[in-house]
């Protein structure tokens, strides 16, 4: 069996020339996404990737990028409703077996839907936007102490440290509280929000150019 069942029915090749062909919807993206815990559950409460996304496109927002960076850090993680979310020390121990397996899967959703050239244009800043998620979520989520905990390479070598970001609270009450259905929800509303933003403002360089 080298198929996944997907949220919407659809059956999801793994491998072969199948699996180039995308049989998700945004709605089963979002469904699954919002399903899917992230740090193989190790938070302190259950954390979502559909909530890490949405943290992204919020971190993309308040530092002034604009929508279309927003919709690709939305969608940067998207693909792990095909692939699951692997805890980076996982893949880094797997290599090239997990990059053989993640990357055609994540290119295939980003051509799917219409971003891949964005990806290519923004990738140093959609990695680094994923960074400052990470670093917010350690210091709201995890277990960490520091000068207790080893040190996280990716994000604290001296010299290079990514921190996490002011004013986000991951354990408020409202998120604590808030059920995986209104997280799917939100997700898909960012969407389609960022994408007629992207929309309008490709038909206003149109018109300009014409």
């Amino acid at each position: 069996m080298t198929w996944l069942v997907l949220s919407n029915g659809a059956e999801q090749n793994l491998a072969g020339p199948g699996a180039l062909q995308a049989r998700y919807t945004l709605e089963s993206v979002a469904h699954q996404l919002a399903q899917i815990n992230r740090y193989t559950g190790a938070t302190r409460r259950p954390y979502s990737v559909a909530e890490h996304s949405l943290l992204c496109a919020d971190l993309a927002a308040d530092a002034g990028h604009t929508p279309l960076v927003q919709l690709c850090c939305l969608m940067h993680d998207a693909h792990e409703c095909i692939t699951g979310d692997m805890a980076s020390p996982v893949k880094w121990h797997l290599r090239e077996a997990w990059a053989d397996f993640e990357n055609p899967h994540a290119r295939t959703l980003r051509k799917h839907f219409r971003l891949s050239a964005a990806f290519v244009a923004h990738t140093r800043l959609i990695h680094h936007i994923d960074l400052m998620a990470l670093a917010t979520e350690r210091r709201e989520l995890l277990p960490y102490q520091p000068g207790v905990n080893a040190p996280w390479p990716v994000i604290d070598t001296p010299g290079q440290e990514v921190h996490a970001a002011d004013g986000y609270h991951l354990r408020s009450m409202w998120r604590e509280q808030r059920h995986w259905t209104e997280w799917r929800d939100a997700f898909l509303e960012r969407y389609e929000q960022l994408g007629a933003r992207v929309d309008a403002q490709a038909r206003q360089w149109r018109e300009a150019r014409a």
